[in-house]
């Protein structure tokens, strides 16, 4: 069963990396920061927390607070992707700064 679920996991991030645009990375060593770095795609661990959090916390508490950590797990999910955009650029732009 374990295997099963995670054969869908791997399915759905598949296809939603599919659908994911390009990543963001710089051409030369002496590229500026760009304006928005974009989000890095979908992973089966995200997938698989972000279903968690959906599922368990309804049942768990009152749905103001449900609906209050859902909102806050989903802007975590994008700050982070976020962050790892943007970590990936500088650490891609100071690869090409060394050759």
């Amino acid at each position: 069963m374990a295997m099963a679920a995670l054969a869908v996991l791997a399915v759905v991030v598949a296809v939603e990396r599919r659908r994911h645009p390009a990543p963001v990375v710089p051409h030369t060593g002496q590229d500026d920061p760009p304006d928005d770095y974009g989000l890095i795609a979908l992973t089966v661990p995200e997938v698989r927390r972000l279903l968690a959090v959906f599922t368990h916390v309804s049942a768990a508490v009152t749905p103001p607070i449900a609906a209050f950590w859902r909102e806050f797990e989903l802007r975590w999910s994008q700050w982070r992707r976020r962050h790892q955009a943007r970590a990936r650029w500088y650490h891609y732009r100071r690869r090409l700064t060394l050759t």
